[in-house]
């Protein structure tokens, strides 16, 4: 009894299948890609150099000793029984006119200070509207 030979079949590729991933290929490489966004013209004229530079505001630190006398940048301004701080309150009022509201004050108390004179110094601050307020702490 004679068996056929199956090598001598003839091989065929289905192309079905292999156009099916042909497309999922390109429609991955499409949905993936960047879409390019053309960019536009804005026309703004950018200051250059020869503007005015910028007034530099100083920081203003008021230093309050363990006794309770204030300094306004190193300078003894006033006493520990001076409770309304007349002098900060025009040295910080001659400040804020000649740099504006933006003018940075530190408070810099010791650690052994009392709480009243740390909240005499806020309220001198506060009567002549200083916005831009920070505390430096000793650690």
């Amino acid at each position: 009894m004679r068996f056929k030979d199956e090598s001598d079949a003839a091989c065929e590729i289905q192309m079905g299948p292999m156009i099916d991933c042909v497309f999922l290929l390109l429609l991955y490489f499409i949905s993936s890609a960047q879409i390019k966004i053309e960019e536009k013209y804005l026309g703004l004229m950018i200051p250059g150099t020869a503007t005015a530079p910028e007034k530099l505001m100083p920081e203003l630190v008021l230093a309050i000793g363990a006794n309770g006398q204030v300094f306004c940048n190193e300078q003894p301004l006033a006493s520990p029984e001076d409770r309304e701080l007349l002098m900060i309150r025009a040295k910080l009022q001659q400040c804020l006119d000649l740099f504006g509201d933006k003018q940075p004050v530190v408070i810099h108390p010791q650690p052994s200070v009392r709480q009243q004179r740390i909240v005499d110094v806020l309220n001198a601050c506060a009567a002549v509207g200083v916005k831009n307020l920070s505390f430096f702490a000793n650690q």
